[in-house]
Parts: C-alpha cells; sequence; structure tokens
C-alpha cells in the first residue's frame, strides 16, 4: 500500500478520535495538530523500520503481534490522555496515543492487502 494511502487512512482515524475529544473535552488545536503530527509519523513507521525491498519486506514491525500491541499501547495511552484536562503533564499520552493509532492503523490496512500480516 502507498504511503500517502496510510496517511489518510491514519487522518481519518485520527479525526474519529479526535474530534469528540475537541468538542466535550476542549483540547486545545495545537495539541491536537501535535497529535495528528505523531500520527503521521505513526502512519510510516512500519515502512520506515522495515522498506518494501520485494513482497516479503513484512516482519515483526509488520506483524498481527506488532498490530495488537500498536492497539493496545493507543487504548493505554488514549485513556490516560482523557485525564490531561486534570494535569496539562498527561498531553504527552495524547501526543502518544496519535502515534500508537497511526502505527495500528497503517497494520491494519495492511492486513487486507493480498500479502496480509505474519503472524
Amino acid at each position: 500500500m502507498r504511503r500517502q494511502t496510510h496517511l489518510v487512512f491514519g487522518a481519518v482515524a485520527f479525526l474519529v478520535y479526535s474530534y469528540p475529544l475537541y468538542l466535550f473535552l476542549k483540547i486545545p488545536m495545537n495539541m491536537i495538530l501535535l497529535g495528528f503530527f505523531a500520527m503521521a509519523f505513526g502512519s510510516v513507521m512500519p515502512d520506515v523500520l522495515e522498506p518494501a525491498r520485494d513482497w516479503s519486506h513484512r516482519g515483526l514491525g509488520h506483524s498481527r503481534h506488532a498490530m495488537k500491541g500498536a492497539a493496545e499501547l493507543f487504548a493505554v495511552t488514549a485513556v490516560i490522555g482523557l485525564f490531561q484536562v486534570f494535569d496539562p503533564f498527561l498531553s504527552l499520552a495524547y501526543i502518544a496515543s496519535g502515534f500508537f493509532l497511526g502505527y495500528a492503523v497503517h497494520l491494519l490496512a495492511d492486513s487486507v492487502t493480498p500479502a496480509g500480516l505474519p503472524h
């Protein structure tokens, strides 16, 4: 899958994730922008770690285990990030959640390709 496709999927997932937080928790726009950049970085990170040299470039960074781990880390950092309203230092968790969301969405998109993800 192309880099631009991963970025679009990540951006859509990030907007679905962040828009309710912006509406209800009043997350500042600069924090959303930082989270968006972290998501973009996470969306391309699997291909940075394992560049596509041939059809078998998918190793540990493109595995189902990596997808499960990224999804779990997203959930943990997203829950911690919800408390940023009470403690501004926890906003780093929101940024980290953007990164892990981008990584997980990248692997989810790759999982539906004909090559799929290795176990």
